[in-house]
Protein backbone atom coordinates (compact mmCIF):
# COMPACT_ATOMS: atom_id res chain seq x y z
CA UNK A 1 0.00 0.00 0.00
CA UNK A 2 1.66 3.92 -1.01
CA UNK A 3 2.07 6.22 1.89
CA UNK A 4 -0.74 8.32 0.06
CA UNK A 5 -2.92 5.54 0.18
CA UNK A 6 -2.65 5.46 4.29
CA UNK A 7 -2.80 9.26 4.67
CA UNK A 8 -5.99 9.16 3.08
CA UNK A 9 -7.00 6.35 5.36
CA UNK A 10 -5.84 7.96 8.37
CA UNK A 11 -7.91 11.36 7.39
CA UNK A 12 -11.27 8.82 6.96
CA UNK A 13 -10.40 7.82 10.70
CA UNK A 14 -10.00 10.79 11.92
CA UNK A 15 -13.24 12.57 10.84
CA UNK A 16 -14.72 9.44 12.81
CA UNK A 17 -12.79 10.34 16.03
CA UNK A 18 -14.15 14.18 15.47
CA UNK A 19 -17.81 12.62 14.67
CA UNK A 20 -20.18 13.71 17.61
CA UNK A 21 -22.04 10.68 16.67
CA UNK A 22 -19.19 8.04 16.95
CA UNK A 23 -20.02 6.04 19.53
CA UNK A 24 -17.09 5.66 22.54
CA UNK A 25 -16.35 1.87 21.55
CA UNK A 26 -16.07 2.88 17.50
CA UNK A 27 -13.65 5.53 19.00
CA UNK A 28 -11.62 3.20 21.16
CA UNK A 29 -11.53 1.07 17.78
CA UNK A 30 -10.14 3.91 15.57
CA UNK A 31 -7.59 4.93 18.25
CA UNK A 32 -6.27 1.51 18.19
CA UNK A 33 -6.49 1.09 14.40
CA UNK A 34 -4.59 4.42 13.82
CA UNK A 35 -1.61 3.31 16.47
CA UNK A 36 -1.38 0.12 13.99
CA UNK A 37 -1.23 2.69 11.06
CA UNK A 38 1.46 4.68 12.16
CA UNK A 39 3.39 1.44 13.32
CA UNK A 40 3.61 -0.10 9.99
CA UNK A 41 3.97 3.33 8.44
CA UNK A 42 7.45 3.86 10.72
CA UNK A 43 7.50 -0.14 9.66
CA UNK A 44 7.69 0.90 6.17
CA UNK A 45 10.20 3.71 6.67
CA UNK A 46 12.73 1.51 8.50
CA UNK A 47 12.51 -1.27 6.40
CA UNK A 48 14.34 1.04 3.69
CA UNK A 49 16.92 2.02 6.16
CA UNK A 50 18.42 -0.83 7.56
CA UNK A 51 22.09 0.73 6.96
CA UNK A 52 22.96 -0.42 10.69
CA UNK A 53 26.05 -1.67 12.30
CA UNK A 54 25.28 -4.82 14.06
CA UNK A 55 26.98 -5.03 17.61
CA UNK A 56 26.74 -7.97 20.14
CA UNK A 57 24.44 -6.76 22.07
CA UNK A 58 20.91 -5.81 21.11
CA UNK A 59 18.09 -4.30 23.00
CA UNK A 60 14.21 -4.66 21.43
CA UNK A 61 11.17 -2.20 22.52
CA UNK A 62 13.44 -0.25 24.91
CA UNK A 63 11.33 2.66 24.01
CA UNK A 64 12.14 6.08 25.47
CA UNK A 65 15.38 4.21 26.67
CA UNK A 66 17.79 3.23 24.45
CA UNK A 67 20.48 1.58 25.69
CA UNK A 68 24.43 2.83 25.37
CA UNK A 69 26.73 -0.02 23.35
CA UNK A 70 23.20 -1.81 22.12
CA UNK A 71 21.67 -1.77 18.99
CA UNK A 72 18.28 -0.92 19.59
CA UNK A 73 15.16 -2.16 17.99
CA UNK A 74 11.62 -0.54 18.32
CA UNK A 75 9.25 0.50 15.84
CA UNK A 76 9.33 4.17 17.32
CA UNK A 77 12.14 6.52 17.57
CA UNK A 78 14.79 7.08 19.04
CA UNK A 79 15.56 3.46 18.42
CA UNK A 80 18.70 2.92 16.11
CA UNK A 81 16.44 0.74 13.94
CA UNK A 82 12.62 1.14 13.15
CA UNK A 83 10.97 -2.19 13.02
CA UNK A 84 8.30 -4.30 13.96
CA UNK A 85 9.57 -7.14 14.75
CA UNK A 86 6.63 -9.04 14.74
CA UNK A 87 7.39 -9.28 11.23
CA UNK A 88 10.85 -10.47 12.12
CA UNK A 89 14.11 -8.87 13.30
CA UNK A 90 16.28 -8.22 10.90
CA UNK A 91 19.37 -9.33 11.41
CA UNK A 92 21.48 -12.32 9.81
CA UNK A 93 21.83 -15.61 11.61
CA UNK A 94 24.00 -16.15 14.56
CA UNK A 95 25.24 -12.43 14.21
CA UNK A 96 24.81 -11.18 18.59
CA UNK A 97 26.03 -12.53 21.70
CA UNK A 98 22.94 -10.94 23.62
CA UNK A 99 19.31 -9.65 23.36
CA UNK A 100 17.58 -8.09 25.89
CA UNK A 101 14.08 -6.82 26.50
CA UNK A 102 12.12 -5.53 29.34
CA UNK A 103 8.51 -4.84 30.02
CA UNK A 104 8.37 -5.54 25.97
CA UNK A 105 6.56 -9.15 25.56
CA UNK A 106 2.91 -8.45 27.53
CA UNK A 107 2.39 -5.74 24.46
CA UNK A 108 2.39 -8.00 21.68
CA UNK A 109 -0.39 -10.40 20.82
CA UNK A 110 -0.25 -14.35 22.25
CA UNK A 111 0.61 -16.83 20.55
CA UNK A 112 1.40 -16.10 17.70
CA UNK A 113 3.69 -12.72 17.77
CA UNK A 114 5.10 -14.03 21.17
CA UNK A 115 6.17 -17.15 19.75
CA UNK A 116 7.66 -15.86 16.59
CA UNK A 117 9.77 -13.01 18.02
CA UNK A 118 11.14 -15.49 20.26
CA UNK A 119 12.48 -17.99 17.63
CA UNK A 120 13.68 -14.89 15.54
CA UNK A 121 15.70 -14.21 18.60
CA UNK A 122 17.01 -17.60 18.85
CA UNK A 123 17.71 -17.60 15.60
CA UNK A 124 19.99 -14.55 15.14
CA UNK A 125 22.18 -15.71 18.80
CA UNK A 126 24.96 -16.85 18.17
CA UNK A 127 25.60 -20.41 19.71
CA UNK A 128 25.62 -19.96 23.42
CA UNK A 129 24.37 -16.31 23.48
CA UNK A 130 21.91 -15.55 25.53
CA UNK A 131 18.19 -13.97 25.63
CA UNK A 132 17.22 -12.13 28.77
CA UNK A 133 12.92 -11.72 28.82
CA UNK A 134 11.51 -9.52 31.83
CA UNK A 135 8.11 -9.17 32.15
CA UNK A 136 5.53 -7.76 35.10
CA UNK A 137 5.20 -10.90 37.09
CA UNK A 138 1.50 -12.40 36.90
CA UNK A 139 2.09 -15.12 39.48
CA UNK A 140 3.19 -12.73 42.02
CA UNK A 141 0.81 -10.45 41.37
CA UNK A 142 -2.31 -13.44 41.71
CA UNK A 143 -0.69 -14.35 45.21
CA UNK A 144 -0.16 -10.64 46.60
CA UNK A 145 -3.87 -10.55 45.54
CA UNK A 146 -5.03 -13.93 47.66
CA UNK A 147 -3.14 -12.21 50.70
CA UNK A 148 -4.51 -9.02 49.76
CA UNK A 149 -1.16 -7.31 50.32
CA UNK A 150 -2.45 -3.89 51.00
CA UNK A 151 1.40 -2.89 50.98
CA UNK A 152 1.83 -3.96 47.06
CA UNK A 153 -0.75 -2.27 46.28
CA UNK A 154 -0.07 1.12 47.38
CA UNK A 155 3.83 0.51 46.43
CA UNK A 156 1.92 -0.70 42.84
CA UNK A 157 -0.03 2.51 42.44
CA UNK A 158 2.48 4.91 43.24
CA UNK A 159 5.40 3.61 41.13
CA UNK A 160 4.23 2.44 37.85
CA UNK A 161 0.66 3.45 37.94
CA UNK A 162 1.21 6.91 39.28
CA UNK A 163 1.03 8.95 35.38
CA UNK A 164 -2.31 7.41 35.34
CA UNK A 165 -5.53 9.80 34.71
CA UNK A 166 -8.35 7.42 36.20
CA UNK A 167 -6.75 6.13 39.88
CA UNK A 168 -9.85 7.30 41.29
CA UNK A 169 -11.59 3.97 39.64
CA UNK A 170 -9.23 2.19 41.59
CA UNK A 171 -11.04 1.02 44.85
CA UNK A 172 -10.69 -2.42 44.64
CA UNK A 173 -7.86 -4.96 44.29
CA UNK A 174 -8.83 -6.63 40.94
CA UNK A 175 -8.54 -3.30 39.49
CA UNK A 176 -4.85 -3.72 39.76
CA UNK A 177 -4.69 -7.46 38.40
CA UNK A 178 -6.45 -6.24 35.59
CA UNK A 179 -4.03 -3.84 34.81
CA UNK A 180 -1.48 -6.10 35.17
CA UNK A 181 -3.04 -8.64 32.95
CA UNK A 182 -4.69 -6.84 30.78
CA UNK A 183 -3.83 -2.75 31.08
CA UNK A 184 -6.56 -1.52 28.20
CA UNK A 185 -6.09 2.57 29.73
CA UNK A 186 -7.96 4.23 27.45
CA UNK A 187 -5.19 6.60 26.92
CA UNK A 188 -3.24 6.63 23.58
CA UNK A 189 -0.03 6.92 26.09
CA UNK A 190 -0.18 3.71 26.62
CA UNK A 191 0.12 0.32 24.73
CA UNK A 192 -2.40 -2.46 26.08
CA UNK A 193 -0.89 -5.97 28.23
CA UNK A 194 -2.50 -8.52 25.73
CA UNK A 195 -0.85 -11.58 27.87
CA UNK A 196 0.29 -11.91 31.34
CA UNK A 197 3.66 -14.20 32.69
CA UNK A 198 5.69 -16.07 35.15
CA UNK A 199 8.53 -17.66 35.43
CA UNK A 200 7.38 -21.03 34.23
CA UNK A 201 5.14 -19.99 31.20
CA UNK A 202 8.37 -17.72 30.29
CA UNK A 203 10.62 -21.18 30.88
CA UNK A 204 7.89 -23.00 28.83
CA UNK A 205 8.23 -20.41 25.33
CA UNK A 206 11.88 -20.41 25.24
CA UNK A 207 12.27 -24.11 25.73
CA UNK A 208 9.08 -24.39 22.89
CA UNK A 209 11.54 -21.87 20.69
CA UNK A 210 14.52 -24.36 21.44
CA UNK A 211 16.69 -22.90 23.31
CA UNK A 212 18.80 -25.39 25.53
CA UNK A 213 18.57 -23.25 29.19
CA UNK A 214 16.10 -21.39 30.25
CA UNK A 215 16.35 -20.23 34.13
CA UNK A 216 16.08 -17.63 36.52
CA UNK A 217 17.89 -14.17 35.48
CA UNK A 218 20.12 -12.32 38.28
CA UNK A 219 18.90 -9.20 38.12
CA UNK A 220 21.32 -6.56 37.53
CA UNK A 221 20.71 -3.49 37.42
CA UNK A 222 23.56 -2.48 35.00
CA UNK A 223 21.57 -3.73 32.31
CA UNK A 224 17.92 -3.28 33.74
CA UNK A 225 15.38 -0.53 35.17
CA UNK A 226 16.12 -1.28 39.04
CA UNK A 227 12.81 0.35 39.84
CA UNK A 228 11.09 -3.19 37.80
CA UNK A 229 12.59 -5.35 39.89
CA UNK A 230 10.38 -5.89 42.97
CA UNK A 231 7.51 -6.67 40.58
CA UNK A 232 9.04 -8.26 37.62
CA UNK A 233 10.09 -11.58 36.35
CA UNK A 234 13.26 -12.12 34.33
CA UNK A 235 14.28 -15.21 32.41
CA UNK A 236 17.30 -16.19 30.36
CA UNK A 237 17.72 -18.74 27.81
CA UNK A 238 21.17 -19.97 26.22
CA UNK A 239 21.14 -21.24 22.52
Amino acid sequence: MKKSELSEIESKLDNLLQDKNSTHGLQRAVRNLNKELQIYKNHLDGSENLDFKIKGKVQIGGGRHPKKGYLNIDIFPPADVIYDIREGIPLKNDSVSFIFNEHFLEHLDYPISVKKVIKECLRVLKPGGKLVIGVPDGGNAIQKYVKQDKKFFKKMLETWYKGRKNLKDFNTYIDLVNYIFRDQDDDDTFTPHLWAYDLEKLQSLMFEAGFSKAKKWKFDPTIAREKREWASVYVEGVK
